[in-house]
């Protein structure tokens, strides 16, 4: 690929040998000759020779461009959008009353229960389980090995990657002679747009629905319990755990191995910090931190005071 379309690609301006080619992309430290890389600080130092980046660098050609990490969204997108091939495998097993348009792609080994409704462009992986009377949207991807229960309706361009399960049993019993489970009868709702990463677990409603908002992006190995709502294009990050029923609002970001308490309600637009654990209910437009969680202010505060006279 020359230089002057990854200019096109990225909406930026060529500077250097406009007839550069690109051998690899890879990160500065690991770029050599040829290769191209992403600056975020024109200063840094690399060996590549082809950069983008927001200012011209002295001996390199490149793409001067606002902002790297958009430029990089753009590239990367454009270099990966491969067209999925409609079609269904014989290796794959298709029950009873299934709806499948011609546009779609069910892999080898997939296996789709009965009544099962599927929109135009959606592709199910290899090995994928999807339960009877399941409705999956246009345009949705789900990867390998990934398994979804009845009751649950999942709208379009949604992505699920791999080894994920929706609409499992939630983590409910009663104590009598021991534990015995609750059985639970509601489904899961994940609306448009939304991508979960790899292995994460979406528990189905005790009695209604779990629900996830449109454009809400979860990360691997996160688990949502039963009967939790999220909000419309909320971050959630590697191991974050929400119990059962609580009311996540828009805009949240949780971040890494984050933990969130029963029936709690936080607001929108609210930031929780890494390794803290949500214990009460929080207003909208504020950041937390800590165990049990408190404003990310009131925490450095007394972090400050704590660490004041340390050596």
């Amino acid at each position: 690929m020359k230089i002057t379309e990854v200019a096109l690609v990225v909406k930026g301006t060529v500077f250097g040998k406009k007839s550069s080619r690109i051998g690899k992309i890879l990160p500065p430290e690991e770029a050599n000759k040829g290769d191209l890389t992403f600056l975020y600080d024109p200063g840094q130092n690399t060996n590549a020779d082809i950069v983008i980046t927001t200012a011209r660098v002295k001996g390199k050609s490149g793409v001067v461009v606002q902002d790297p990490k958009r430029a990089m969204y753009r590239l990367l997108k454009h270099l990966t959008n491969t067209r999925i091939k409609p079609g269904i495998s014989l290796r794959s097993l298709i029950g009873k009353g299934v709806v499948l348009p011609r546009q779609c792609r069910i892999e080898p080994f997939a296996i789709i229960g009965n009544n099962v409704k599927i929109g135009k462009g959606t592709c199910i992986g290899s090995h994928c389980y999807i339960d009877a009377g399941v409705v999956i949207g246009r345009g949705c991807r789900i990867h390998t090995h990934s398994t979804i229960l009845s009751s649950t309706k999942i709208g379009d361009y949604v992505e699920i990657h791999a080894n994920t399960v929706i609409g499992e049993q939630g983590f409910g019993f009663i104590r009598s002679k021991g534990y015995k489970r609750i059985k639970h009868i509601g489904g899961v709702i994940i609306n448009d747009l939304v991508e979960i990463g790899a292995n994460v677990t979406i528990d189905r409603g005790t009695i209604g629905d779990t629900v996830i908002g449109k454009g809400t992006k979860i990360d691997n190995l996160v688990q949502i319990a039963h009967n939790v709502k999220i909000g419309r294009d909320c971050i959630l990050m590697g191991q974050v755990g929400i119990a059962g029923s609580t009311k996540i609002g828009d805009n949240v970001m949780l971040c890494g191995q984050v933990g969130v308490s029963d029936h709690l309600q936080i607001g929108d637009n609210v930031v929780v910090y890494a390794k803290s654990a949500v214990l009460k209910s929080v207003p909208s437009n504020k950041e937390y931190s800590g165990i049990p969680a408190r404003e990310h202010r009131t925490v450095l505060r007394a972090i400050a005071r704590l660490y004041k006279n340390a050596d």
